[in-house]
């Protein structure tokens, strides 16, 4: 058998499988290669070594994990423990020492078992195990989630950028990552900004600069939230914060662009 100098280099053997079998149960992965710990609990349970008290939420908690799991992603540079809420695909992922981690805490001779299952993949003895193909087709709910989000007033970028992330909730998968598009252009290249950021460049307070707009008749309030004009309009957008105030009114925040300064004479 061969010998490992260290713990890191076991683990860079196996960074490149997907997903593994253990007691007859598939422990799939998430887009980061990080494994599934509520699908190692059933494998778990599978094999009588644990209880609904090894959940991995009770793991996540116990005392000293937080620590080791912040440790690992300072070292990897990716967090080592992530949760899915909701979705076909929901639960707690972690990195391979995290799930050693998980077992040992569930069990010693649990632990052994899955330490000769990563073993065994790592070094070709086993096969990997490939999960059930999702039912759900990730580009059918890109355009479904892409054309509610175009009906409901979004502009293309923001539309894909909310399919994007409702189809990885529901699939698991990433579509804007799948075609090297991570980022996407604004349609105009105009960069818009806060009171607070354009009165800095000035030494003036968001409050100072909101009052040289309300004096260039650029903006108003109406029941205490500031309005652009109609002289204001050019040089404003308005952009809904996905928040609301207790009375249950959306609140919305207004940016201006660098041609404002021209108006309130900056």
């Amino acid at each position: 058998m061969k010998r490992y100098k260290s713990a890191k280099e076991f683990m860079d053997q196996i960074v490149q499988q997907k997903s593994i079998n253990i007691a007859d149960t598939v422990i799939t992965t998430d887009q980061a290669g990080r494994f599934c710990l509520n699908d190692l609990h059933k494998a778990a349970m599978a094999s009588g070594k644990a209880t609904d008290s090894h959940r991995p939420g009770n793991f996540l908690k116990s005392p000293g994990v937080e620590a080791f799991a912040q440790i690992l992603s300072d070292a990897t540079n990716i967090a080592s423990v992530e949760t899915i809420r909701g979705g076909p695909r929901q639960g707690s992922y972690g990195v391979e020492l995290i799930v050693l981690r998980y077992a040992a805490w569930i069990d010693p001779e649990f632990e052994v078992q899955v330490y000769k299952t990563f073993h065994s993949v790592a070094t070709g003895q086993a096969p990997v195990a490939t999960p059930k193909p999702s039912a759900i087709s990730p580009a059918k709910e890109f355009r479904a989630i892409f054309g509610i989000a175009r009906l409901i007033g979004l502009d293309k970028n923001a539309a894909a950028i909310s399919a994007n992330q409702g189809t990885v909730a529901l699939t698991g998968v990433n579509m804007l990552q799948l075609m090297d598009r991570t980022h996407l252009a604004t349609p105009s290249q105009e960069i818009y900004y806060t009171p607070t950021e354009l009165g800095s460049r000035f030494v003036k307070s968001a409050k100072a600069f909101n009052q040289l707009l309300v004096q260039a008749g650029l903006q108003e309030s109406v029941a205490g939230h500031w309005v652009p004009t109609e002289k204001g309009r050019e040089h404003a957008y308005v952009m809904d914060t996905g928040k609301a105030h207790s009375s249950g009114t959306p609140i919305q925040q207004v940016k201006w662009r660098d041609s404002v300064l021209a108006e309130v004479a900056l």
